[in-house]
This record gives structure tokens, C-alpha cells and sequence, in this order.
């Protein structure tokens, strides 16, 4: 898979970090099968490119797990399907750029790469952030917040990347009226912070200056 579509090994592991690396290395595997339709005909949808780009993704959640929102097993996964997805994604417009596809004419249903969501539409809200950079959201918010904040943050990330409620429900074993009240409680803190606002224009202006 090209250096860009995969992700950058740029932090180092300690050892306990290590164990749990080695501990949970069937993730990868787990993952792949239960969400991620290979393809060996296609430039980076191979199951030994994929099982390298999960390897990546597994020492990377390692290296952010905080230890106090879910099990290691549980955010893992969830770190190896969100940029096995962002794989798929990548490795799917490469293979439409290099077959120049007519515009309309798209692949087979049978060639698409499985799981990819489409972008929620269920508020206005969810259309202004689905263009922000959400490490950058995490990395500044997430270290401020905690309790029912910090994981209606981590929840609204997962909905970015394409998550229903229900998913994320069952990523964190609860019912879904209860990750909408973590929503609801993140987005009220980031409102009165000040903090959605801040990060809506931020997106603004960098969709403006990529146009």
C-alpha cells in the first residue's frame, strides 16, 4: 500500500504497551473478517496489505489507550476498523483514477469494498464536523473532558467515521438512548465552551482554502 494511504509509525512503544500489542494481535484478523471484504485484484485491498495497515492500527491504539473509557479490546477494534475503512476508501478511489472510469460507471457491487457507511445526515451539527480533523478534536477535548463528556466525544468521533448509534452501543455494551445522551452532553459542553463554535469556523476556512 503507497506511504499515503498508510499509517505512519511515528511514536515509540513502552513495554507494557507491547503486551497489550502482542496480546491482542488476533484483533486484526478479527476484524478483516468481520468487516472488510479482501480483495486480492485490487492495489492495497490484499489481505497481507491489510493485515500490515491492522498491525499499525493495533501498536497505534496501544499507544493512546488512556485506560479509562472501554476495554483495550473494544477501543482497539475500533481504531483497526476505523483505518482499515480509511484503507478501503483510499484503495478504492486509486483503482477508479487508474481505470479512468467514465463519470456514473463505478464498479460491480460485488468489487466495493464492504462496511463503508455512508456520511450521517441526521443533523446539522453532524454536516458542519464531519469536516474537521478529529485527532485534532480528541487530542485538545478529550484531555479536558471526562465522565459522560469525554465519551459523548469519543462517540461523536465514531459517528464521523460512519458509526449508527447502534454500533456504538454495542462497542461500549449500552443501549443506544444512552450514547445519544453522551452526544447530547458533549456537544451542550462544546457548545458553551465555545469549542463548536471555534472548530465549525476552523473547517470553513480550510475548506475554503482547499477550494
Amino acid at each position: 500500500m503507497k506511504e499515503g494511504n498508510s499509517m505512519k509509525y511515528d511514536f515509540i512503544l513502552t513495554s507494557e504497551q507491547q503486551v497489550l500489542v502482542e496480546q491482542h494481535m488476533d484483533l486484526v484478523g478479527w476484524v478483516i473478517s468481520r468487516h472488510i471484504r479482501t480483495n486480492e485484484g485490487v492495489y492495497g485491498l490484499g489481505r497481507d496489505d491489510l493485515s500490515q495497515e491492522g498491525a499499525l492500527a493495533l501498536c497505534r491504539a496501544a499507544a493512546t489507550y488512556n485506560g479509562t473509557s472501554a476495554q483495550f479490546s473494544t477501543y482497539a477494534a475500533a481504531v483497526i476498523r476505523n483505518h482499515l475503512l480509511d484503507c478501503c476508501k483510499a484503495a478504492n478511489i486509486q483503482q477508479k483514477h487508474l481505470c479512468s472510469l467514465p463519470v456514473g460507471s463505478g464498479f460491480a457491487d460485488d468489487e466495493h469494498p464492504p462496511s463503508i457507511p455512508e456520511p450521517s445526515v441526521e443533523d446539522k451539527t453532524d454536516s458542519l464536523i464531519d469536516q474537521i480533523d478529529m485527532s485534532a478534536l480528541l487530542a485538545h477535548y478529550k484531555r479536558e473532558y471526562s465522565g459522560v463528556a469525554q465519551l459523548g466525544i469519543e462517540a461523536l468521533e465514531l459517528k464521523i467515521r460512519g458509526y449508527s448509534g447502534a454500533d456504538i452501543a454495542r462497542l461500549y455494551h449500552t443501549e443506544p438512548n444512552h450514547v445519544g445522551a453522551w452526544i447530547s452532553r458533549a456537544k451542550a459542553k462544546l457548545k458553551k465552551d465555545g469549542a463548536l463554535r471555534h472548530l465549525c469556523s476552523g473547517a470553513v476556512e480550510k475548506s475554503r482554502a482547499d477550494s
